[in-house]
């Protein structure tokens, strides 16, 4: 199996899991990478860049399967590493999917494609409409699998919510709330704290991703926890987890997403790729905690 975006957060659980399902896993990484035992093989190589295709296929045995994990992340509305590596370099992986007549496609997509949610349960049929322009390459990503479906490509795109967990970005709200509750410090949460969000483990969207290769599905599915927590209960959940005796305050500060309920349905990637949810929100609280705590140690 291709693998782009290997280097990555998600990219490297998605990699242990499917390594660890007996799959031969290439990575594709813009940065060098090593993850032995689980990568057969790493080609450093922007994604964006024309030629990528030609490139793997020079370099690469053909792969009956590719995951498209790789983006550029930029919240730069103007940078153009966004429209090069989420839409030129989603368009040269589907080239190389038709070239190797690869049997599936599966791309990593993310919730919010939809703007603001205006209708509860979050589906895969809500109205899209991002806000940001990281967002809209999402989108055009989306657009893409749809057009080479039409070809005959058999590919899923996985609308992912907020991953967590362990290996996670330290400047996300989830480590910064674990970080105070282990030091005892106050949980500062921003407006009424009434922002509700969907959390989901990265563990589990690396499942969903083994599984949608499993499986015969195809076009669009949420991978989500199925359950949203307010910010406000985020930080008095930390605490509790984490036996902290650390106060939990609001800063008057206003939050832009104030009242935003961020509810998900996966029902569709239950019935088709058996998709379910096994880590609470509480052993990813833990499993981060005891990350942030080793990492102190050392």
């Amino acid at each position: 199996i291709l693998l782009t975006g290997a280097g990555g957060y998600l990219g490297g659980w998605i990699a242990a899991q499917l390594a660890g399902a007996g799959h031969q896993v290439i990575g594709l990484s813009r940065r060098p990478v090593e993850r032995a035992g689980i990568l057969e093989a790493v080609i450093a190589a922007d994604i964006g860049q024309p030629g990528l295709a030609d490139r793997v296929a020079a370099e690469v045995a053909r792969c009956p399967a590719i995951v498209h994990a790789a983006a550029s992340l930029s919240a730069r509305p103007h940078d153009l590493s966004l429209s090069l590596s989420n839409g030129a370099g989603t368009q040269q992986l589907l080239e190389l999917a038709a070239r190797w007549e690869a049997g599936s496609f599966v791309f990593l997509s993310s919730l919010p494609v939809i703007g603001w949610p205006r209708e509860l349960p979050i589906t895969e049929e809500h109205p899209v409409r991002p806000l940001t322009a990281y967002h809209a390459s999402k989108l055009y990503g989306e657009q893409l699998l749809e057009v080479a479906r039409g070809a005959g490509l058999r590919a899923v795109g996985l609308r992912i919510t907020s991953p967590v967990g362990p290996g996670m970005p330290r400047d996300r709200i989830l480590p910064t709330f674990v970080a105070r509750a282990l030091a005892h410090r106050p949980l500062e949460v921003a407006g009424q704290g009434t922002r509700a969000q969907d959390f989901v483990d990265a563990r589990d969207v690396a499942a969903a991703v083994e599984s949608a290769l499993a499986s015969r599905a195809d076009g669009l599915l949420n991978v989500a926890s199925g359950s949203c927590i307010s910010n406000l209960e985020l930080a008095r959940l930390c605490t509790r987890v984490l036996d902290s005796g650390s106060e939990v305050r609001l800063t008057g500060r206003a939050d832009p997403e104030e009242g935003a309920r961020w509810e998900v349905s996966i029902d569709r990637a239950r019935e088709e790729i058996g998709y379910q949810p096994r880590h609470t929100l509480p052993d990813s609280i833990s499993a981060l905690a005891n990350e942030l705590a080793a990492a102190a140690r050392d």
